[in-house]
Protein backbone atom coordinates (compact mmCIF):
# COMPACT_ATOMS: atom_id res chain seq x y z
CA UNK A 1 0.00 0.00 0.00
CA UNK A 2 1.40 3.55 -0.80
CA UNK A 3 2.90 5.03 2.29
CA UNK A 4 0.81 6.12 5.16
CA UNK A 5 0.41 9.86 5.34
CA UNK A 6 1.18 11.50 8.68
CA UNK A 7 -1.54 12.70 11.10
CA UNK A 8 -1.33 15.62 13.44
CA UNK A 9 -0.92 14.59 16.71
CA UNK A 10 -4.05 14.78 19.22
CA UNK A 11 -5.35 12.91 22.12
CA UNK A 12 -8.57 10.40 21.94
CA UNK A 13 -11.15 13.39 22.17
CA UNK A 14 -9.51 15.59 20.12
CA UNK A 15 -9.45 12.61 17.42
CA UNK A 16 -13.06 12.17 18.51
CA UNK A 17 -13.82 16.16 18.42
CA UNK A 18 -11.90 16.76 14.77
CA UNK A 19 -13.24 13.56 13.29
CA UNK A 20 -17.05 14.22 14.74
CA UNK A 21 -17.03 18.12 13.41
CA UNK A 22 -16.24 16.54 9.61
CA UNK A 23 -18.02 13.78 9.69
CA UNK A 24 -21.21 15.86 11.20
CA UNK A 25 -20.37 18.30 8.07
CA UNK A 26 -20.65 15.19 5.93
CA UNK A 27 -24.23 13.93 7.09
CA UNK A 28 -25.61 17.64 7.37
CA UNK A 29 -24.18 18.67 3.85
CA UNK A 30 -25.91 15.64 2.54
CA UNK A 31 -29.26 16.01 4.98
CA UNK A 32 -29.53 19.50 3.70
CA UNK A 33 -29.36 18.45 -0.02
CA UNK A 34 -31.59 15.23 0.49
CA UNK A 35 -34.03 17.84 2.84
CA UNK A 36 -34.52 20.24 -0.17
CA UNK A 37 -34.55 17.49 -2.55
CA UNK A 38 -37.74 15.98 -0.67
CA UNK A 39 -39.13 19.57 -0.29
CA UNK A 40 -39.36 19.63 -3.99
CA UNK A 41 -39.89 16.56 -5.03
CA UNK A 42 -42.59 15.37 -2.36
CA UNK A 43 -44.76 18.49 -4.61
CA UNK A 44 -43.32 17.06 -7.96
CA UNK A 45 -44.18 13.02 -7.17
CA UNK A 46 -47.04 11.17 -5.43
CA UNK A 47 -46.52 8.76 -2.55
CA UNK A 48 -46.97 6.05 -5.15
CA UNK A 49 -44.03 7.07 -6.66
CA UNK A 50 -42.15 7.02 -3.42
CA UNK A 51 -43.65 3.54 -2.59
CA UNK A 52 -42.64 2.03 -6.37
CA UNK A 53 -38.89 2.60 -5.38
CA UNK A 54 -39.07 1.95 -1.87
CA UNK A 55 -40.78 -1.50 -2.65
CA UNK A 56 -37.77 -1.88 -5.41
CA UNK A 57 -35.12 -0.59 -3.03
CA UNK A 58 -36.49 -3.24 0.14
CA UNK A 59 -35.44 -6.16 -2.35
CA UNK A 60 -31.96 -4.37 -3.46
CA UNK A 61 -30.72 -3.39 -0.33
CA UNK A 62 -31.50 -6.33 0.99
CA UNK A 63 -29.36 -8.31 -1.16
CA UNK A 64 -26.60 -5.03 -1.56
CA UNK A 65 -26.31 -6.29 1.96
CA UNK A 66 -24.14 -9.13 0.61
CA UNK A 67 -21.20 -7.06 -0.04
CA UNK A 68 -21.53 -4.90 3.18
CA UNK A 69 -19.05 -7.96 4.55
CA UNK A 70 -16.88 -5.14 6.53
CA UNK A 71 -13.94 -5.42 3.99
CA UNK A 72 -13.19 -2.14 5.06
CA UNK A 73 -13.73 -2.43 8.36
CA UNK A 74 -11.54 -5.09 8.39
CA UNK A 75 -8.64 -2.77 7.06
CA UNK A 76 -9.50 -0.53 9.64
CA UNK A 77 -8.73 -2.69 12.47
CA UNK A 78 -5.03 -3.89 10.69
CA UNK A 79 -2.36 -2.50 12.19
CA UNK A 80 -0.11 -2.71 8.94
CA UNK A 81 -2.34 -3.93 6.21
CA UNK A 82 -0.15 -4.89 3.09
CA UNK A 83 -1.28 -4.89 -0.81
CA UNK A 84 -2.61 -8.07 -0.52
CA UNK A 85 -5.17 -7.09 2.61
CA UNK A 86 -6.73 -4.17 -0.17
CA UNK A 87 -6.59 -6.39 -3.08
CA UNK A 88 -8.08 -9.05 -1.64
CA UNK A 89 -11.25 -6.90 0.28
CA UNK A 90 -11.31 -5.13 -3.38
CA UNK A 91 -11.94 -8.85 -4.73
CA UNK A 92 -14.01 -9.73 -2.48
CA UNK A 93 -16.74 -7.31 -3.32
CA UNK A 94 -16.26 -6.88 -6.97
CA UNK A 95 -16.84 -10.35 -7.07
CA UNK A 96 -20.02 -9.96 -4.78
CA UNK A 97 -21.16 -7.43 -6.64
CA UNK A 98 -21.36 -8.61 -9.90
CA UNK A 99 -23.21 -11.79 -8.43
CA UNK A 100 -25.97 -9.76 -6.77
CA UNK A 101 -26.57 -7.30 -9.81
CA UNK A 102 -27.53 -10.54 -11.60
CA UNK A 103 -29.35 -12.36 -8.63
CA UNK A 104 -31.07 -9.02 -8.87
CA UNK A 105 -32.23 -9.28 -12.35
CA UNK A 106 -33.42 -12.28 -12.14
CA UNK A 107 -35.14 -12.72 -8.50
CA UNK A 108 -37.39 -9.04 -9.65
CA UNK A 109 -40.11 -10.61 -11.65
CA UNK A 110 -40.99 -12.82 -8.54
CA UNK A 111 -41.29 -10.04 -6.25
CA UNK A 112 -44.94 -9.47 -7.95
CA UNK A 113 -46.32 -11.80 -5.98
CA UNK A 114 -45.77 -10.69 -2.61
CA UNK A 115 -45.65 -6.85 -3.90
CA UNK A 116 -48.56 -6.89 -6.31
CA UNK A 117 -47.08 -3.89 -8.09
CA UNK A 118 -45.76 -5.06 -11.31
CA UNK A 119 -44.00 -1.82 -11.86
CA UNK A 120 -41.38 -2.26 -9.20
CA UNK A 121 -39.94 -5.16 -11.47
CA UNK A 122 -38.29 -3.00 -14.26
CA UNK A 123 -37.34 -0.65 -11.24
CA UNK A 124 -35.54 -3.35 -9.28
CA UNK A 125 -33.33 -4.56 -12.64
CA UNK A 126 -32.20 -1.15 -13.41
CA UNK A 127 -31.00 -0.44 -9.50
CA UNK A 128 -29.44 -4.01 -9.64
CA UNK A 129 -26.41 -1.59 -11.80
CA UNK A 130 -25.81 0.05 -8.48
CA UNK A 131 -24.50 -2.84 -7.24
CA UNK A 132 -22.44 -4.12 -10.18
CA UNK A 133 -20.99 -0.66 -10.60
CA UNK A 134 -20.33 -0.37 -6.37
CA UNK A 135 -18.72 -3.42 -5.92
CA UNK A 136 -15.94 -1.57 -8.31
CA UNK A 137 -15.16 1.17 -5.65
CA UNK A 138 -11.73 1.69 -5.56
CA UNK A 139 -10.54 -0.10 -2.13
CA UNK A 140 -8.18 2.57 -1.16
CA UNK A 141 -10.38 5.40 0.06
CA UNK A 142 -10.58 3.65 3.13
CA UNK A 143 -7.12 5.28 3.98
CA UNK A 144 -9.17 8.23 4.37
CA UNK A 145 -11.00 6.89 7.65
CA UNK A 146 -7.88 4.57 8.97
CA UNK A 147 -5.78 7.55 8.26
CA UNK A 148 -8.40 9.83 10.36
CA UNK A 149 -8.44 12.31 7.06
CA UNK A 150 -11.90 13.12 7.22
CA UNK A 151 -11.48 16.17 4.93
CA UNK A 152 -10.98 13.99 2.29
CA UNK A 153 -13.69 11.80 3.43
CA UNK A 154 -16.08 14.65 3.24
CA UNK A 155 -15.69 15.64 -0.25
CA UNK A 156 -15.80 11.55 -1.63
CA UNK A 157 -19.39 11.00 -0.19
CA UNK A 158 -20.28 14.88 -0.90
CA UNK A 159 -19.81 15.34 -4.65
CA UNK A 160 -21.79 11.91 -5.85
CA UNK A 161 -25.21 13.20 -3.48
CA UNK A 162 -24.80 16.57 -5.02
CA UNK A 163 -24.81 15.00 -8.56
CA UNK A 164 -27.58 13.09 -7.44
CA UNK A 165 -29.28 15.45 -6.49
CA UNK A 166 -29.27 17.69 -10.00
CA UNK A 167 -30.02 14.58 -12.00
CA UNK A 168 -32.72 13.75 -9.42
CA UNK A 169 -34.73 17.28 -9.69
CA UNK A 170 -34.23 18.08 -13.37
CA UNK A 171 -35.60 14.89 -14.46
CA UNK A 172 -38.55 15.08 -11.36
CA UNK A 173 -39.28 18.86 -13.12
CA UNK A 174 -39.17 17.03 -16.74
CA UNK A 175 -40.70 12.74 -16.47
CA UNK A 176 -43.09 13.75 -12.99
CA UNK A 177 -42.93 10.35 -12.24
CA UNK A 178 -40.74 7.11 -9.90
CA UNK A 179 -37.96 7.06 -13.20
CA UNK A 180 -36.15 10.58 -11.70
CA UNK A 181 -35.44 8.92 -8.60
CA UNK A 182 -34.23 5.88 -10.18
CA UNK A 183 -32.15 8.34 -12.18
CA UNK A 184 -30.49 10.05 -9.05
CA UNK A 185 -29.99 6.66 -7.25
CA UNK A 186 -28.08 5.30 -10.29
CA UNK A 187 -25.99 8.82 -10.36
CA UNK A 188 -25.19 8.96 -6.88
CA UNK A 189 -23.16 5.09 -7.35
CA UNK A 190 -21.89 6.28 -10.81
CA UNK A 191 -20.56 9.08 -9.18
CA UNK A 192 -19.20 7.90 -6.30
CA UNK A 193 -17.27 4.66 -7.92
CA UNK A 194 -15.52 7.09 -10.31
CA UNK A 195 -14.25 9.37 -7.53
CA UNK A 196 -12.77 6.60 -5.62
CA UNK A 197 -10.59 6.44 -8.50
CA UNK A 198 -9.37 10.11 -9.41
CA UNK A 199 -9.51 10.74 -5.22
CA UNK A 200 -7.09 7.89 -4.33
CA UNK A 201 -4.02 6.88 -6.33
CA UNK A 202 -4.44 3.34 -5.68
CA UNK A 203 -5.35 0.92 -7.99
CA UNK A 204 -6.76 -3.00 -6.71
CA UNK A 205 -6.38 -5.92 -8.58
CA UNK A 206 -7.51 -9.15 -8.36
CA UNK A 207 -6.11 -11.14 -5.88
CA UNK A 208 -7.58 -13.43 -3.01
CA UNK A 209 -4.58 -14.21 -0.93
CA UNK A 210 -5.60 -12.59 2.15
CA UNK A 211 -9.18 -13.34 1.54
CA UNK A 212 -9.79 -16.04 5.12
CA UNK A 213 -7.83 -13.30 6.83
CA UNK A 214 -10.22 -10.32 5.75
CA UNK A 215 -13.23 -12.92 6.15
CA UNK A 216 -12.32 -13.92 9.75
CA UNK A 217 -13.63 -10.37 10.71
CA UNK A 218 -16.04 -9.54 7.71
CA UNK A 219 -18.12 -12.61 8.30
CA UNK A 220 -19.53 -11.44 11.48
CA UNK A 221 -19.75 -7.97 10.03
CA UNK A 222 -21.85 -9.13 7.74
CA UNK A 223 -24.73 -11.16 9.49
CA UNK A 224 -24.34 -8.27 11.95
CA UNK A 225 -25.09 -5.83 8.85
CA UNK A 226 -28.07 -7.72 7.61
CA UNK A 227 -29.63 -7.97 10.54
CA UNK A 228 -29.28 -4.23 10.77
CA UNK A 229 -30.86 -4.41 7.45
CA UNK A 230 -33.60 -5.81 8.38
CA UNK A 231 -34.15 -4.22 12.19
CA UNK A 232 -34.21 -0.45 9.61
CA UNK A 233 -37.12 -2.39 6.89
CA UNK A 234 -38.95 -5.16 8.46
CA UNK A 235 -41.79 -2.65 9.01
CA UNK A 236 -41.62 -1.77 5.87
CA UNK A 237 -41.16 -5.42 4.85
CA UNK A 238 -44.52 -6.41 6.48
CA UNK A 239 -46.61 -3.33 5.02
CA UNK A 240 -45.24 -3.31 1.57
CA UNK A 241 -47.43 -6.88 1.29
CA UNK A 242 -50.72 -5.71 2.80
CA UNK A 243 -50.65 -2.23 1.32
CA UNK A 244 -50.48 -0.60 -1.59
CA UNK A 245 -47.87 1.35 -3.10
CA UNK A 246 -49.21 4.72 -1.90
CA UNK A 247 -49.54 3.91 1.77
CA UNK A 248 -45.91 1.94 1.65
CA UNK A 249 -44.65 5.44 0.23
CA UNK A 250 -46.12 7.30 3.08
CA UNK A 251 -45.10 5.23 5.57
CA UNK A 252 -40.97 5.26 3.95
CA UNK A 253 -40.96 8.87 3.69
CA UNK A 254 -42.18 9.45 7.30
CA UNK A 255 -39.92 6.94 8.77
CA UNK A 256 -37.08 8.69 7.09
CA UNK A 257 -38.02 12.36 7.81
CA UNK A 258 -38.83 11.14 11.42
CA UNK A 259 -34.65 9.51 12.10
CA UNK A 260 -33.35 12.04 10.19
CA UNK A 261 -32.77 14.56 12.88
CA UNK A 262 -30.83 11.52 15.10
CA UNK A 263 -28.96 9.95 12.50
CA UNK A 264 -27.50 13.10 10.90
CA UNK A 265 -25.68 14.04 14.07
CA UNK A 266 -25.07 10.67 15.76
CA UNK A 267 -24.35 8.57 13.22
CA UNK A 268 -20.77 10.39 11.82
CA UNK A 269 -20.36 10.67 15.91
CA UNK A 270 -20.63 7.21 16.02
CA UNK A 271 -18.44 6.45 12.32
CA UNK A 272 -15.36 8.89 13.59
CA UNK A 273 -15.77 6.06 17.26
CA UNK A 274 -14.94 3.46 15.49
CA UNK A 275 -11.19 3.98 13.90
CA UNK A 276 -10.55 6.02 17.55
CA UNK A 277 -11.39 2.87 19.59
CA UNK A 278 -9.78 0.64 17.86
CA UNK A 279 -6.69 2.74 18.55
CA UNK A 280 -7.03 2.16 22.04
CA UNK A 281 -8.81 -1.55 22.16
CA UNK A 282 -5.68 -2.34 24.40
CA UNK A 283 -6.54 0.44 26.99
CA UNK A 284 -9.80 -0.36 28.95
CA UNK A 285 -9.85 2.55 31.41
CA UNK A 286 -9.45 5.23 27.70
CA UNK A 287 -12.32 2.83 25.96
CA UNK A 288 -14.33 2.94 28.93
CA UNK A 289 -14.16 6.47 29.39
CA UNK A 290 -14.83 7.38 25.41
CA UNK A 291 -17.64 4.73 25.31
CA UNK A 292 -19.65 6.60 27.94
CA UNK A 293 -18.71 9.93 26.49
CA UNK A 294 -20.15 9.29 23.02
CA UNK A 295 -22.82 7.31 25.07
CA UNK A 296 -23.75 10.71 26.44
CA UNK A 297 -23.66 13.17 23.71
CA UNK A 298 -26.26 10.21 21.70
CA UNK A 299 -28.45 10.79 24.44
CA UNK A 300 -28.40 14.38 24.15
CA UNK A 301 -28.98 13.99 20.19
CA UNK A 302 -31.07 11.42 19.93
CA UNK A 303 -33.18 12.62 23.17
CA UNK A 304 -33.71 15.50 22.03
CA UNK A 305 -34.38 15.62 18.33
CA UNK A 306 -36.54 13.08 18.86
CA UNK A 307 -38.80 14.18 21.30
CA UNK A 308 -38.47 17.58 18.60
CA UNK A 309 -39.93 16.08 15.65
CA UNK A 310 -42.71 14.30 17.84
CA UNK A 311 -43.74 18.16 18.98
CA UNK A 312 -43.19 20.22 15.68
CA UNK A 313 -44.40 17.19 13.13
CA UNK A 314 -47.72 18.42 12.22
CA UNK A 315 -46.88 21.93 11.18
CA UNK A 316 -43.21 20.35 10.28
CA UNK A 317 -45.05 17.73 7.69
CA UNK A 318 -46.99 20.33 6.30
CA UNK A 319 -43.98 22.95 5.99
CA UNK A 320 -41.57 20.70 4.68
CA UNK A 321 -43.97 17.74 2.35
CA UNK A 322 -46.89 19.92 1.68
CA UNK A 323 -50.59 18.80 2.56
CA UNK A 324 -50.95 15.71 0.48
CA UNK A 325 -48.35 14.36 3.26
CA UNK A 326 -50.32 15.35 6.07
CA UNK A 327 -51.45 11.33 6.57
CA UNK A 328 -47.80 10.83 8.01
CA UNK A 329 -48.42 13.36 11.00
CA UNK A 330 -50.04 10.22 13.04
CA UNK A 331 -46.63 8.36 12.21
CA UNK A 332 -44.18 10.93 12.39
CA UNK A 333 -43.99 10.71 16.54
CA UNK A 334 -43.90 6.97 16.99
CA UNK A 335 -40.77 6.12 14.07
CA UNK A 336 -39.02 9.88 15.87
CA UNK A 337 -39.30 8.03 19.05
CA UNK A 338 -38.43 4.62 18.12
CA UNK A 339 -35.54 6.08 16.02
CA UNK A 340 -33.91 7.85 19.40
CA UNK A 341 -33.63 4.96 21.05
CA UNK A 342 -31.94 2.63 18.63
CA UNK A 343 -29.83 5.40 17.77
CA UNK A 344 -29.04 6.04 21.92
CA UNK A 345 -28.13 1.80 21.56
CA UNK A 346 -25.96 1.91 18.39
CA UNK A 347 -22.93 3.16 19.94
CA UNK A 348 -22.75 -0.08 21.97
CA UNK A 349 -22.20 -2.04 18.22
CA UNK A 350 -19.34 0.31 17.76
CA UNK A 351 -17.94 -0.83 20.91
CA UNK A 352 -18.05 -4.75 19.78
CA UNK A 353 -16.76 -4.08 16.38
CA UNK A 354 -13.49 -2.18 18.56
CA UNK A 355 -12.82 -4.74 20.51
CA UNK A 356 -12.65 -7.47 17.55
CA UNK A 357 -15.93 -9.10 18.71
CA UNK A 358 -18.39 -8.42 15.74
CA UNK A 359 -20.31 -11.67 16.16
CA UNK A 360 -21.48 -9.88 19.43
CA UNK A 361 -23.15 -7.44 18.00
CA UNK A 362 -24.61 -9.76 14.88
CA UNK A 363 -25.80 -12.01 17.61
CA UNK A 364 -27.84 -8.86 19.12
CA UNK A 365 -28.58 -7.36 15.71
CA UNK A 366 -30.46 -10.91 15.07
CA UNK A 367 -31.99 -10.70 18.40
CA UNK A 368 -33.90 -7.25 17.46
CA UNK A 369 -34.82 -8.93 14.01
CA UNK A 370 -36.23 -12.08 15.99
CA UNK A 371 -38.45 -10.00 18.14
CA UNK A 372 -39.21 -7.14 15.65
CA UNK A 373 -40.90 -9.79 13.28
CA UNK A 374 -42.91 -11.39 15.97
CA UNK A 375 -44.37 -8.35 17.22
CA UNK A 376 -44.16 -6.04 14.29
CA UNK A 377 -45.35 -8.55 11.08
CA UNK A 378 -48.49 -10.16 13.21
CA UNK A 379 -50.05 -6.77 13.76
CA UNK A 380 -49.09 -5.82 10.05
CA UNK A 381 -51.23 -8.64 9.08
CA UNK A 382 -53.95 -8.55 11.54
CA UNK A 383 -53.89 -4.98 11.11
CA UNK A 384 -52.78 -3.08 8.23
CA UNK A 385 -52.48 0.30 10.11
CA UNK A 386 -49.06 2.11 9.81
CA UNK A 387 -49.98 3.81 13.00
CA UNK A 388 -49.81 0.57 14.83
CA UNK A 389 -47.03 -0.72 13.13
CA UNK A 390 -45.33 2.34 14.17
CA UNK A 391 -45.95 2.19 17.09
CA UNK A 392 -45.06 -1.76 17.50
CA UNK A 393 -41.46 -0.45 15.83
CA UNK A 394 -41.19 1.54 18.99
CA UNK A 395 -42.00 -0.54 21.46
CA UNK A 396 -39.75 -2.96 20.36
CA UNK A 397 -36.91 -0.86 20.26
CA UNK A 398 -37.20 -0.14 24.03
CA UNK A 399 -37.62 -3.39 24.80
CA UNK A 400 -34.28 -4.64 23.15
CA UNK A 401 -31.85 -1.54 23.81
CA UNK A 402 -31.57 -2.08 27.84
CA UNK A 403 -30.26 -5.75 26.60
CA UNK A 404 -27.72 -3.93 24.99
CA UNK A 405 -26.72 -1.79 27.42
CA UNK A 406 -26.01 -4.65 29.59
CA UNK A 407 -23.78 -6.56 27.15
CA UNK A 408 -22.04 -3.75 26.34
CA UNK A 409 -21.51 -2.75 30.17
CA UNK A 410 -20.45 -6.55 30.97
CA UNK A 411 -17.66 -6.34 28.36
CA UNK A 412 -15.74 -3.25 29.56
CA UNK A 413 -17.06 -3.61 32.87
CA UNK A 414 -20.27 -1.25 33.56
CA UNK A 415 -22.45 -1.17 35.89
CA UNK A 416 -26.21 0.43 36.23
CA UNK A 417 -24.66 3.25 38.12
CA UNK A 418 -22.76 3.85 35.11
CA UNK A 419 -25.07 4.05 32.60
CA UNK A 420 -27.79 6.41 35.20
CA UNK A 421 -24.59 8.62 35.49
CA UNK A 422 -24.89 8.93 31.92
CA UNK A 423 -28.10 9.10 30.67
CA UNK A 424 -30.55 10.50 33.53
CA UNK A 425 -29.45 14.86 32.54
CA UNK A 426 -30.37 14.26 28.83
CA UNK A 427 -33.83 12.34 29.55
CA UNK A 428 -34.76 14.45 32.46
CA UNK A 429 -34.15 17.87 30.12
CA UNK A 430 -35.74 16.17 27.26
CA UNK A 431 -38.90 15.43 29.37
CA UNK A 432 -39.28 19.22 30.97
CA UNK A 433 -38.72 20.26 27.02
CA UNK A 434 -41.99 18.20 26.10
CA UNK A 435 -43.78 19.82 28.79
CA UNK A 436 -43.09 22.62 28.61
CA UNK A 437 -43.48 22.96 24.93
CA UNK A 438 -47.36 21.42 25.11
CA UNK A 439 -47.96 23.76 28.10
CA UNK A 440 -47.07 27.14 25.55
CA UNK A 441 -48.90 25.73 22.97
CA UNK A 442 -51.80 25.66 24.74
CA UNK A 443 -51.45 28.93 26.18
CA UNK A 444 -50.41 30.52 23.10
CA UNK A 445 -52.69 31.39 19.98
CA UNK A 446 -50.32 30.34 17.47
CA UNK A 447 -50.56 28.42 14.29
CA UNK A 448 -48.76 27.45 11.22
CA UNK A 449 -45.17 27.90 10.39
CA UNK A 450 -44.99 30.52 13.11
CA UNK A 451 -46.37 28.33 15.52
CA UNK A 452 -43.62 25.74 14.48
CA UNK A 453 -40.89 28.23 14.46
CA UNK A 454 -41.40 29.49 18.30
CA UNK A 455 -41.90 25.58 19.28
CA UNK A 456 -38.28 24.78 17.60
CA UNK A 457 -36.87 27.63 19.21
CA UNK A 458 -38.10 27.43 22.62
CA UNK A 459 -37.72 23.69 23.15
CA UNK A 460 -34.05 24.08 21.83
CA UNK A 461 -33.56 26.69 24.63
CA UNK A 462 -35.48 24.80 27.81
CA UNK A 463 -33.72 22.09 26.49
CA UNK A 464 -30.61 23.24 26.58
CA UNK A 465 -31.02 25.31 30.02
CA UNK A 466 -32.31 22.42 31.78
CA UNK A 467 -29.66 20.38 30.75
CA UNK A 468 -26.81 22.63 31.86
CA UNK A 469 -28.73 23.70 35.35
CA UNK A 470 -29.17 19.93 35.94
CA UNK A 471 -25.30 19.57 35.09
CA UNK A 472 -24.14 22.27 37.64
CA UNK A 473 -26.84 20.90 40.33
CA UNK A 474 -24.58 17.37 39.49
CA UNK A 475 -21.55 19.29 40.82
CA UNK A 476 -20.65 20.13 36.98
CA UNK A 477 -18.54 16.65 36.52
CA UNK A 478 -16.67 15.76 33.14
CA UNK A 479 -19.52 14.94 30.73
CA UNK A 480 -20.69 16.37 27.29
CA UNK A 481 -22.12 19.31 29.12
CA UNK A 482 -18.99 20.36 29.93
CA UNK A 483 -17.54 20.37 26.29
CA UNK A 484 -20.67 22.63 25.56
CA UNK A 485 -20.00 25.46 28.27
CA UNK A 486 -16.47 25.33 27.50
CA UNK A 487 -17.55 26.11 23.81
CA UNK A 488 -19.78 29.07 24.91
CA UNK A 489 -17.04 30.17 27.24
CA UNK A 490 -14.53 30.08 24.36
CA UNK A 491 -17.16 32.29 22.06
CA UNK A 492 -17.26 34.48 25.15
CA UNK A 493 -13.35 34.57 25.55
CA UNK A 494 -13.78 33.97 29.31
CA UNK A 495 -12.29 30.85 31.30
CA UNK A 496 -14.90 28.05 31.75
CA UNK A 497 -15.47 26.84 34.61
CA UNK A 498 -13.69 23.52 36.21
CA UNK A 499 -14.98 19.96 36.72
CA UNK A 500 -15.26 17.97 39.82
CA UNK A 501 -13.49 14.34 39.77
CA UNK A 502 -15.99 11.93 39.45
CA UNK A 503 -16.44 9.79 42.49
CA UNK A 504 -16.68 6.68 39.63
CA UNK A 505 -13.78 4.65 38.62
CA UNK A 506 -11.96 5.59 35.57
CA UNK A 507 -14.25 6.26 32.37
CA UNK A 508 -17.19 6.94 34.32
Amino acid sequence: MTETAKVPQRTPGGHMLHGSAWMISLRWAIRLTGLVSTIILARLLTPADFGIVAMAMIVVGMLEVLNQTGQKLALIRLENPTDDHYNSAWTISALIGFGIGIAIFLIAPLTTAYFHEPRAIVVMQCLGLRAFVGGLENIGTVDFRRELRFDRFFRYNVYPKLASFVVTVTLAIWLRNYWALVAGILTGQFTLTALSYIMHPYRPRPSLKKVSEIWSFSIWTFFKTLGSYLNARIDQIAIGGVVGAASMGRYSVASDVASSPSQEVNDPMLAVLFPVMSRYQDDLPQMRALYLRTLSWSAIICMSSSVGITLVAPEFVRLVLGPQWIDVVPLMGWLALSAGVLGLASSAYVLFDATGKPHIGARMQWLRVIVLATVVAPVAFLTQSLVEVAAARFFVSCLVAPTLFLVAGSLIGLSVRHYINALWRPFTAAAAMAGAVLLLDSALPLAGNLKLAFNVVSGAVIFTSSLLLLWQLSGRPQSPELDIVTFLYARLKKPAPSPVPSPLPPGS
